[in-house]
């Protein structure tokens, strides 16, 4: 087989078409041809062909992966699902997240890590719902044990719940105390704090009305 034409796409002007003997048969960008060094003229088989296809495809696939990660980090399995749902070939996708991981761009620890220090800064929650939280992103366990035994160690629950209560109970000031109790109590378990510390904090705040 002989490629016989390679023409610029009128819509996408970093593609080209490849002709082979006389017919179109696929197309690949401007850097993956001249990095392989493809010519009117050349000899090629279909092996060469799916090699081409699948570099082609690999190239895109990390563009648009590096992409999505300009816009936020993301995890593993994240990343893997954009990347499929795009339409990218599930060996190619799991390829290129798996080359990301090694060079460090991807990391879930790191993801998570951050996730939760960004979040409670914003949003303090206790450990039951950061870990709920971790596990809809599809970590695995054994990276959300890590992150939350980092980051939640001594007292940083005892802290971040108070800093939710205090921030919750501006909004509570006009409410009777049983009103106001019941739905700061109700604020924090959906917080996920634990319950020995929703305690120590509905007697710090209102300790004439404990229910």
């Amino acid at each position: 087989m002989l490629i016989t034409d390679i023409k610029v796409q009128k819509s996408r002007k970093n593609r080209f078409s490849i002709y082979i003997d006389g017919k179109y048969r696929f197309s690949l960008d401007f850097n993956t041809i001249q990095q392989v060094g493809l010519h009117v003229g050349d000899e090629i088989d279909e092996k060469k062909i799916d090699e081409l296809v699948r570099r082609d495809e690999y190239a895109r696939c990390r563009d648009y992966a590096l992409l999505l990660l300009s816009y936020r980090d993301r995890s593993e399995s994240e990343l893997n699902n954009r990347l499929l749902k795009k339409g990218f070939h599930h060996d190619v996708a799991r390829e290129l997240v798996g080359n990301l991981k090694k060079e460090g761009i991807v990391n879930d620890f790191a993801f998570a890590s951050k996730w939760v220090e960004d979040t409670c800064a914003n949003r303090p929650m206790g450990r039951m719902r950061a870990v709920f939280e971790l596990r809809k992103k599809m970590l695995s366990d054994g990276i959300i044990e890590a992150v939350i035994e980092e980051k939640f160690d001594g007292n940083t629950e005892q802290r971040l719940a108070h800093s939710a209560a205090e921030k919750k109970m501006k909004s509570l000031e006009s409410y009777p105390p049983d009103t106001a109790q019941e739905r700061l109590y109700r604020f924090l378990k959906n917080r996920g704090f634990q319950f020995d510390i929703i305690n120590g904090l509905m007697k710090e705040y209102f300790n004439d009305h404990i229910g």
